[in-house]
């Protein structure tokens, strides 16, 4: 394995991905980047597995779950338990798992567990967190995972949040 041609792709990868995302040019692209992405970290992922941030580093590591997270809800499905084990074997991040995981609960129609998801209003246009399960105990769950607190998370997307009470 070419360790360091992994990481000079996978970095490409990672600034294409977040270059789309947070400066907004080529967003009319996105899929096209997106599916471009998602070819080659399958290929890398089927040749070699989940890579590991002990043998490619973390910001590469981060960028697999990156792609994955961008992709549609099959591939997202596929590759969840990859993700999942590299997570047990100290090899990728819990808290990178948790957004997955509550991105495929919501694609899937049902409650997300860590809050990390968060929709439009279709009335108000205001964002608003995706239904989450046992919603009284969500800070507890993140914070297992060094999450900060949803409220504090809320803040990033201009929600005014309160944890229920019941």
């Amino acid at each position: 394995m070419d360790t360091a041609a992994i990481k000079a792709q996978l970095a490409i990868i990672h600034e294409r991905d977040q270059k789309t995302r947070s400066q907004g040019d080529s967003i009319e692209f996105a899929d096209y980047i997106d599916s471009c992405n998602q070819a080659q970290v399958e290929a890398l992922i089927s040749k070699y597995g989940w890579i590991g941030k002990s043998t490619i580093g973390t910001m590469a590591n981060y960028t697999l779950f990156l792609v994955i997270q961008h992709a549609d809800l099959p591939m997202q499905e596929k590759y969840f338990p990859l993700m999942e084990e590299s997570v047990r074997a100290g090899e990728s991040r819990a808290i990178d798992l948790a957004l997955l995981q509550d991105r495929i609960l919501m694609r899937q129609g049902k409650e997300q567990i860590y809050g990390s998801q968060v929709v439009f209003n279709k009335e108000t246009g205001a964002p608003e967190f995706y239904p989450i399960s046992d919603e009284k105990n969500v800070n507890v769950r993140r914070a297992s995972l060094g999450m900060e607190p949803l409220e504090e998370y809320a803040t990033h997307f201009g929600i005014d949040y309160k944890l229920p009470k019941d």
